[in-house]
Protein backbone atom coordinates (compact mmCIF):
# COMPACT_ATOMS: atom_id res chain seq x y z
CA UNK A 1 0.00 0.00 0.00
CA UNK A 2 1.36 3.40 -0.93
CA UNK A 3 1.57 5.93 1.84
CA UNK A 4 -0.88 8.79 1.43
CA UNK A 5 -0.93 12.13 3.22
CA UNK A 6 -2.23 11.41 6.69
CA UNK A 7 -1.62 7.65 6.32
CA UNK A 8 -3.16 5.89 9.33
CA UNK A 9 -1.46 2.96 11.01
CA UNK A 10 -3.03 1.08 13.91
CA UNK A 11 -0.37 -0.71 15.95
CA UNK A 12 -1.54 -3.81 17.78
CA UNK A 13 -4.50 -5.80 16.44
CA UNK A 14 -6.03 -6.98 19.70
CA UNK A 15 -9.33 -6.24 21.44
CA UNK A 16 -9.05 -2.49 20.85
CA UNK A 17 -6.75 -2.15 17.85
CA UNK A 18 -8.53 -4.53 15.49
CA UNK A 19 -11.99 -2.93 15.74
CA UNK A 20 -10.37 0.49 15.37
CA UNK A 21 -8.40 -0.63 12.30
CA UNK A 22 -11.54 -2.11 10.73
CA UNK A 23 -13.52 1.08 11.41
CA UNK A 24 -10.87 3.24 9.74
CA UNK A 25 -10.38 0.65 6.97
CA UNK A 26 -14.02 1.02 6.02
CA UNK A 27 -13.47 4.72 5.33
CA UNK A 28 -9.89 5.29 4.19
CA UNK A 29 -6.59 3.52 3.49
CA UNK A 30 -5.38 2.08 6.79
CA UNK A 31 -2.50 -0.14 7.83
CA UNK A 32 -3.05 -2.59 10.66
CA UNK A 33 0.19 -3.79 12.26
CA UNK A 34 0.86 -6.57 14.75
CA UNK A 35 4.20 -8.18 15.65
CA UNK A 36 2.55 -11.62 15.63
CA UNK A 37 2.78 -12.81 12.03
CA UNK A 38 0.51 -15.76 12.84
CA UNK A 39 -2.21 -13.40 14.06
CA UNK A 40 -1.90 -11.29 10.92
CA UNK A 41 -2.12 -14.41 8.76
CA UNK A 42 -5.23 -15.60 10.61
CA UNK A 43 -6.87 -12.18 10.28
CA UNK A 44 -6.13 -12.11 6.56
CA UNK A 45 -7.97 -15.46 6.37
CA UNK A 46 -10.94 -13.91 8.21
CA UNK A 47 -10.28 -15.58 11.57
CA UNK A 48 -10.26 -13.29 14.62
CA UNK A 49 -9.58 -15.48 17.64
CA UNK A 50 -10.68 -12.68 19.98
CA UNK A 51 -14.13 -12.76 18.33
CA UNK A 52 -14.27 -8.97 18.28
CA UNK A 53 -14.68 -8.82 14.49
CA UNK A 54 -16.44 -11.26 12.18
CA UNK A 55 -15.00 -12.53 8.89
CA UNK A 56 -17.67 -10.48 7.10
CA UNK A 57 -16.62 -7.29 8.90
CA UNK A 58 -12.95 -7.97 8.10
CA UNK A 59 -13.74 -8.51 4.43
CA UNK A 60 -15.85 -5.34 4.30
CA UNK A 61 -12.91 -3.21 5.46
CA UNK A 62 -11.73 -2.95 1.87
CA UNK A 63 -9.17 -0.23 2.56
CA UNK A 64 -7.46 -2.12 5.40
CA UNK A 65 -4.10 -3.76 4.83
CA UNK A 66 -2.76 -6.02 7.57
CA UNK A 67 0.96 -6.55 8.10
CA UNK A 68 3.57 -7.85 10.53
CA UNK A 69 6.38 -6.11 8.63
CA UNK A 70 7.66 -3.02 10.48
CA UNK A 71 9.10 -1.64 7.23
CA UNK A 72 5.59 -1.51 5.75
CA UNK A 73 4.46 1.06 8.29
CA UNK A 74 7.50 3.33 8.24
CA UNK A 75 5.89 5.89 5.94
CA UNK A 76 2.69 6.26 7.96
CA UNK A 77 2.14 9.65 9.55
CA UNK A 78 -0.64 8.87 12.03
CA UNK A 79 -0.08 6.05 14.52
Amino acid sequence: MQSAPGQICIIGLGYVGLPLAVAFGNQRPTLGFDIDAGRVSALRAGDDQTREISATELAAASQLELTADPAAIAAATIY
